[in-house]
């Protein structure tokens, strides 16, 4: 963005405080408090979640407030620098090319699509509240906040899966929110479209290319070592708590929700507005660390572990 880092710094700590102010001020304007639209706005646009009520946005029974959040948190789980781009350089294209933001958009739309669908034919929800039910909580598990507007834990389990899914992938690189990352989805797909293409045509050369540049073979190596490393400790820590006692269902949507920093888990006794309290000790233990490896994309965390890195450095 910059020449200098700091500068490229600053510009992305402008965004990112643009992003707040303009999320207060609308909150303010559709009915909330001054306080209670501090607070939201800080927790929407930093993807954390965290309410000042037990009910969260619930409390105000407003669909401009839940549109209002949907919109903010969609756009805290876009690439800094995009909006950098697009908005101060005015060069909207940047961010509609962009193959991240295209995925990004495609799954939010997707996802909601079938879930709307699905609370009209199994709950017979009305065609406005099913839209802006199943945008809210695609945008709320995908950008990582993990706040809710309606009890999930109801609805379909089809719709669980689908919230699972888009809960792993997360949003853009760059952004507040956490999971696997979009850009990282884009070069899995493209991999395994050119292995594809490979088979039939065995003697090509297939780079695979991300918005016209190539990929390393070595961040090819990484994503895949990053991707099983995450797959190895879901399977580990859905297992210990399955011997622990905990559900499968509940293992395997808390491990999601922990490794990718959503918070919440879907089933009725571990939902949005019950704490995890009740859990062993020791499971405490290994989501924390769980939750910290997600954060820092686990290789910083595992680096620590080794003794070259303390010798070395």
């Amino acid at each position: 963005m910059h020449p200098r880092l700091s500068t490229t710094a600053k510009w992305i700590w402008s965004i990112y405080l643009l992003l707040t102010i303009a999320c207060g001020i609308s909150f303010w304007t559709a009915g909330m408090n001054w306080y209670e639209a501090l607070n939201y706005s800080m927790t929407t646009t930093a993807t954390g979640g965290f309410s000042i009520h037990n009910d969260g946005t619930n409390v105000f029974n407003s669909p401009e407030i839940d549109y209002i959040s949907i919109v903010f948190q969609f756009l805290a789980g876009i690439n800094f620098t995009l909006l950098y781009i697009s908005i101060f350089k005015s060069r909207l294209t940047s961010l509609i090319k962009d193959s991240e933001f295209k995925l990004y958009v495609s799954l939010v739309a997707i996802a909601t699509l079938v879930i709307m669908s699905m609370l009209i034919v199994d709950l017979g929800y009305g065609y406005e509240q099913a839209f802006r039910e199943s945008l809210y909580q695609v945008v709320s598990f995908m950008t990582t906040t993990g706040v809710y507007s309606d009890n999930v834990a109801t609805w379909p389990h089809l719709t669980w899966i689908i919230i699972c899914c888009v809960m792993l992938i997360g949003a853009c690189a760059g952004s507040t929110s956490g999971g696997f990352k979009c850009i990282r989805g884009v070069m899995l797909l493209k991999v395994v479209f050119n292995n594809f293409r490979q088979s039939l045509h065995p003697n090509a050369v297939l780079p695979v290319r991300i918005n016209g540049q190539n990929v390393p073979q070595s961040r090819l190596i990484a994503l895949f070592a990053f991707f099983v490393l995450m797959v190895l400790m879901l399977l580990i820590t859905t297992t210990i708590m399955i011997v622990s006692g905990i559900d499968t269902i509940n293992s395997i949507v808390i491990g999601l929700s922990c490794v990718s920093n959503v918070g919440p888990s879907l089933a009725n006794d571990i939902g949005a507005n019950i704490t995890w309290s009740g859990m062993a000790d020791h499971i405490k233990w290994i989501l924390c660390l769980l939750m910290l490896m997600g954060r820092l994309e686990i290789m910083t965390v595992l680096v620590l572990f080794t003794r070259s890195f303390w010798k070395e450095n």
